[in-house]
């Protein structure tokens, strides 16, 4: 309905909602590969996070918000839990919170603290579904 004519209208907030759903409707979304794999990108949304197979439950970690930024490159107070010493790594975050470019860099910022490239990564969410936390998965070669 065009704008005119809902203002024209007898109801015309009917016509400015519809107006808005409309224009709700439409989604941008690009891609984001992370080094050496494949990364969800930033506004994943939930079909796009379920394509692998869940990550654990979110760990207990004690480990203080600086190591986590040390270990990761993600700003500390966006990361839950950090778990790099399986195969694969494991990061647990809050996407809101993590600053822009952070989780995409941090697949290489692990492997090189393993001395390897990046095989992949990729997001899912923690098998228990913590609200808010998603899990940066990450495979180094050899």
């Amino acid at each position: 309905m065009p704008l005119a004519r809902a203002r024209r209208t007898t109801r015309p907030l009917t016509g400015l909602v519809a107006c808005a759903l409309l224009a709700g409707c439409v989604e941008s979304r690009s891609a984001s590969i992370g080094p050496g794999g494949t990364l969800a990108p930033a506004g994943a949304q939930a079909s796009d996070l379920t394509a692998h197979a869940p990550a654990p439950a979110v760990p207990r970690d004690e480990r203080s918000h600086g190591m986590f930024q040390t270990l990761t490159g993600i700003n500390g107070d966006a990361v839950a839990a950090v778990q790099l010493g399986t195969k694969p790594a494991y990061v647990w975050f809050d996407p809101v919170a993590a600053q822009p470019g952070t989780v995409d860099q941090a697949p290489t910022r692990i492997c090189a603290k393993r001395g390897s490239p990046v095989q992949s990564s990729y997001i899912t969410r923690p098998e228990d579904n913590a609200p808010g936390v998603q899990v940066l998965v990450v495979e180094c070669l050899s």
